[in-house]
């Protein structure tokens, strides 16, 4: 295990944006290409090139950027603590360095500003874009998921229909494929799950992608708000005015009383620390569980009643 530092790597500030990443990336990848330092050492400049390609891999990613933030490289490729002295959700790089830097740059030649479009670079970066241009489209598959899956993790099974390449290597055929998707404890919408090379089929190009992407159900009692809970308590007047005490159904299958004994004002919340969700970069943190309130007012009242508010609250 190596001791990388991402931003090292990219001269970047720990602060850095988004676009920072991309310019440093667009200007170092461009002066450590190998296809620009074939006079120095072949090995030393394919592991600059590797390494300036794994750090924005990881700092383009937000998950895998907060992760790296807290647990720095080992913990990336290791894997987070699960709280029962193991770990899980270890990554590793597997981008072709190459594939990458042609993808990012798109048909637009990068060494244009550096060279003239001499017969050699042109053929170096016209391989490369047509590598990039005959990878078969990657399909795109929502993954639904209820709360109590998203809080506890889970696997997943997903049907897919890919196209596959017939014998004769040109035609192809549909292919029905039963995948595994191994969801972690807070996970949240628009997660994107990639199968490298797992999808469809073509002639002469690269076998496609399958990104699944994380949709959350809709949820009878909750409602997410990152890695917080969102509960209401219908409540009546009195019991705001008086106390009250809610009980609420966890995700986990727990009923938690809550007491509330002060004035339950209008637009009111009570937090109640670690009963949300687990943070995805560290599943043993939670959020919070925040309770709102509805109360109920009485559609009328006697003159009886109001004389007895009156007494009381004068």
């Amino acid at each position: 295990m190596t001791n990388m530092d991402y931003y090292k790597a990219l001269e970047l500030k720990r602060d850095c944006t988004d676009a920072d990443i991309k310019k440093a990336y667009r200007r170092l990848a461009i002066q450590w290409h190998p296809g620009r330092n074939e006079g120095k050492n072949k090995e030393s400049v394919q592991s600059k090139f590797r390494d300036l390609s794994e750090a924005y891999c990881v700092l383009q990613d937000p998950k895998l950027r907060a992760i790296f933030d807290q647990y720095a490289e080992k913990g990336l490729k290791s894997g987070l603590p699960n709280g029962k002295g193991g770990a899980v959700g270890a990554w590793s790089y597997s981008n072709n360095p190459e594939e990458q830097f042609a993808e990012f740059f798109g048909s637009f030649s990068p060494f244009a500003d550096f060279f003239d479009e001499d017969a050699g670079y042109s053929r170096l970066f016209n391989n490369m874009g047509n590598a990039r241009s005959q990878k078969t489209e990657a399909q795109s598959i929502n993954l639904y998921c209820s709360l109590e899956e998203l809080h506890k993790g889970c696997k997943k099974s997903q049907k897919v229909v890919r196209q596959k390449l017939c014998a004769d290597g040109k035609s192809t055929e549909p292919e029905t494929r039963i995948m595994s998707i191994e969801v972690q404890p807070g996970w949240r919408e628009g997660t994107k799950i990639t199968f490298t090379c797992e999808g469809d089929e073509a002639m002469e190009a690269t076998t496609g992608d399958i990104i699944f992407v994380l949709k959350e159900k809709p949820h009878p009692r909750f409602k997410r708000a990152k890695n917080d809970l969102m509960y209401s308590a219908d409540i009546t007047l009195v019991e705001a005015l008086t106390g009250v005490s809610v009980n609420v159904e966890t995700l986990d299958g727990r009923t938690l009383p809550i007491s509330v004994n002060e004035i339950v004002r209008p637009g009111m919340q009570k937090k109640i620390p670690g009963e949300g969700m687990p943070l995805a970069n560290d599943p043993t943190q939670t959020g919070n569980l925040i309770i709102n309130f509805n109360i109920s007012f009485p559609e009328a009242l006697t003159e009886e009643q109001k004389n007895a508010i009156k007494e009381t609250m004068s």
